[in-house]
């Protein structure tokens, strides 16, 4: 008996110290793989305002039915206009799918000027344009690939127009108009951070025609059409109530 209870717990003893089976092992903790954030989701609904500038080319085309001292003199000549402007805008878009709607009106401050050559050879006489400001209110239409905006424009367009005939002293004419004309162009814009896109556009405006009357005669008048072209950059803010410019869902 004695014998049989020594091997029993020399047995008992030989288990407890075997190594442990895998099914033993203590279960690891699980833990999941990381979840990738989601891609932006870009819209380009709701209101912006921005500021913007650069610079302009163009061209004054006019003619001249009579000088300032004689009805008699006429002729016609065009000379080039060059300057720069800085201004800001304000619009709205509604996006549907890729599409985006728009309508925006801006102003700009600016000094776009030129001169004619001489006229009257040997006395000096010169004809001189300047654009003092212009503004525009159009439509755009654009397509969007996420971040970016393609877009064409079109609309009414607007300027503050100096005309000046620079005479022997004491002969010098002046007129101021504000001239209504239009306007067509297209850009692209992008979206670099929440609620910022910067943006880049071309645009070709006609002013229409200014007049200046030199006196009762009726003939006794130079008439001008007014043409630019305007490059500008600029940066927008997007406010997108309810919709952020790039929100993560």
């Amino acid at each position: 008996m004695k014998k049989i209870l020594i091997g029993f717990a020399g047995a008992v003893a030989l288990t407890l110290s075997a190594p442990a089976g895998a099914a033993d092992l203590a279960a690891r903790p699980y833990t999941k793989a990381p979840i990738a954030p989601p891609a932006p989701i870009y819209t380009w609904t709701g209101f912006y305002i921005g500021v913007q500038g650069g610079g302009a080319w163009g061209r004054s085309e006019e003619t001249f039915f009579g000088g300032p001292n004689t009805a008699i003199f006429a002729g016609s000549q065009n000379y080039d206009t060059t300057g720069g402007f800085v201004g800001g805008v304000v619009g709205y878009n509604w996006q549907a799918a890729n599409w985006v709607f728009g309508i925006e009106g801006d102003y700009h401050w600016a000094d776009i000027n030129g001169r004619s050559a001489e006229i009257n050879a040997g006395l000096g006489d010169t004809y001189f344009t300047r654009i003092r400001g212009f503004g525009d209110i159009k439509g755009r239409l654009g397509y969007s690939t996420g971040p970016a905006l393609l877009f064409v424009s079109g609309g009414a367009a607007v300027g503050d127009i100096q005309h000046r005939y620079d005479g022997i002293p004491g002969n010098v004419f002046i007129q101021n108009n504000t001239r209504w004309g239009w306007t067509v162009g297209a850009g692209a814009e992008y979206m670099f951070a929440p609620n910022w896109s910067a943006k880049v556009e071309y645009n070709y405006i006609d002013f229409g025609k200014s007049t200046i009357q030199y006196s009762p005669v009726v003939t006794n008048r130079s008439e001008w059409t007014d043409t630019v072209h305007t490059v500008k950059a600029g940066v927008n803010y997007h406010f997108n109530w309810g919709a952020p410019v790039a929100a993560r869902y």
